[in-house]
C-alpha cells in the first residue's frame, strides 16, 4: 500500500494553527465592540502566528516559543482592558502548562516564561479582579487569594518536577522524529510507495517461517513491470515517465487491500506482497490472486495521462509466485521474476501465475 504515514507536519503545528484561528475570531469580536487597541494588538499577534505556521517547519522550538510569548502578551493586555469576567486570564494557566511541558532539549527559556506567566496571573488577579487600590480589602481576602494562586501554579510546577511531563513529552517527541526519519528511509519519494529497503526488511522477517505456514498463512509475491517504459522515456521525456509511475502506483494502491503491501522494487518494477487478512477463514489461492492481478492489468490498460491534449497510456506485465511452491523468499522472488519475463516474451500485457 501507499505509505500514508509519510507526514512531515511538526508536532505543534495544529496548536499554532488553532491559536491563529482563535485570534482571527477575536479580531472581529474586538472590532464589533469598538476596542480598537485590542484590534491592533490582535492583528499583530495573528501575523506572528501566521509566520510561525510556516516557520515551524524550519525551527519548531523558536516558533513555539514566539507563539507562547504572543499568547502571554495578548491575554494579559486583553484582561487588563476588558476585565476579569471574560476569563482571558485563564489562558495564562494553559500557556504555563504548555511552557513547562515542551519536549525540546533546552527548556530553560520556557521555564522562565512559565514563571513570568505565573507572576502576570498574580498581578492581574490583584490589580484587575480584586482592585488592590480598594481599601476595603480584608487580610483574609488577600491571604486566600495569594495562597490559592501560588498553590495553583506551584502544583503545576511541582507536577512537572515529579511526573516529568516534559521528559515524557521529549521522549514522545523524539520517538515521533525517529518514526518520521524511518518513514523517509523506507518510502520511495516519487510514488510514496515503500521502497526496496523496506521490502528487504519485510521479506526477511517472514522468510524463516515459510516451511511452518498453514494454508491461511501462505502468501504470494508478484512482480509488476511497465511495458516499453524505456521507449516512453525516450519519446516523451522522464517527466512523463514519472507521471506514469505515479499513475500506476495509485492504481496498485486502490486495487489492493490494507493487508497487502506494495513496493517500488526499482526503475519501472514493482513488487507486491499478498497476505490473507487476519480473521479471514479462507486463505489465498491462485484464482484469487490471479483475479486481483488481472483487474490491475485491465485498469492500467484503460488508464492514461493527458499531455498537451494527447493521451499517453501503457500496459504492464505481471508474474506471481506462491509460498506453497517455494521454500524461501529468495526462490519466490526468482520464480515471480521468471514468470514476469515469460509474460514479456510472450507478448506483454498479461498475467502469468
Amino acid at each position: 500500500m501507499i505509505n500514508k504515514n509519510n507526514s512531515d507536519r511538526p508536532t505543534y503545528f495544529l496548536l499554532i494553527l488553532f491559536g491563529f484561528i482563535l485570534n482571527i475570531s477575536f479580531f472581529f469580536a474586538f472590532l464589533s465592540i469598538g476596542k480598537y487597541e485590542l484590534v491592533y494588538l490582535d492583528f499583530i499577534g495573528t501575523i506572528i502566528l501566521l509566520i510561525n505556521i510556516f516557520y515551524i517547519f524550519k525551527n519548531q522550538r523558536i516558533a513555539v516559543l514566539l507563539s507562547l510569548i504572543e499568547g502571554t502578551v495578548l491575554y494579559t493586555v486583553i484582561t487588563y482592558i476588558l476585565g476579569w469576567e471574560y476569563s482571558f486570564q485563564n489562558w495564562l494557566i494553559a500557556l504555563c502548562f504548555l511552557a513547562i511541558t515542551v519536549p525540546f532539549p533546552n527548556r530553560k527559556i520556557f521555564y522562565i516564561l512559565a514563571v513570568i506567566e505565573c507572576v502576570l496571573y498574580f498581578i492581574l488577579y490583584f490589580d484587575v479582579k480584586l482592585d488592590f487600590s480598594n481599601r476595603n480589602l480584608t487580610f483574609l481576602t488577600v491571604y486566600f487569594s495569594l495562597t490559592n494562586i501560588i498553590g495553583l501554579f506551584g502544583m503545576i510546577l511541582f507536577a512537572e518536577k515529579v511526573l516529568k511531563w516534559s521528559a515524557n513529552m521529549e521522549k514522545a517527541f523524539f520517538q515521533d522524529k525517529f518514526e518520521r526519519m524511518e518513514n523517509i528511509m523506507y518510502t520511495d519519494r516519487l510514488t510514496q510507495l515503500y521502497n526496496r529497503h523496506k521490502a528487504d526488511d519485510v521479506l526477511s522477517n517472514i522468510d524463516d517461517n515459510i516451511p511452518n505456514f498453514t494454508d491461511n498463512e501462505h502468501f504470494y509475491i508478484a512482480f509488476v513491470d511497465i511495458d516499453n517504459f524505456k521507449k516512453i522515456n525516450d519519446t516523451y521525456g522522464h517527466d512523463i515517465g514519472d507521471d506514469l509511475l505515479v499513475m500506476i502506483s495509485n492504481i496498485l494502491n486502490k486495487k489492493t487491500k490494507s493487508s497487502d503491501m506494495i513496493f517500488r522494487w526499482g526503475g519501472e518494477e514493482f513488487l507486491m506482497l499478498f497476505k490473507t487478512p487476519k480473521g479471514q477463514e479462507k486463505g489465498l489461492n491462485d484464482n484469487i490472486v490471479y483475479g486481483i492481478l488481472e483487474r490491475i492489468r485491465l485498469t492500467v490498460e484503460k488508464s492514461s495521462i493527458t499531455i498537451n491534449n494527447k493521451k499517453i497510456n501503457t500496459t504492464i506485465t505481471l508474474g506471481a509466485a506462491s509460498s506453497k511452491e517455494s521454500s524461501n523468499v529468495k526462490e519466490m522472488i526468482k520464480l515471480a521474476d521468471k514468470k514476469m519475463y515469460e509474460g514479456k516474451n510472450s507478448g506483454k500485457n498479461r498475467v502469468i501465475m
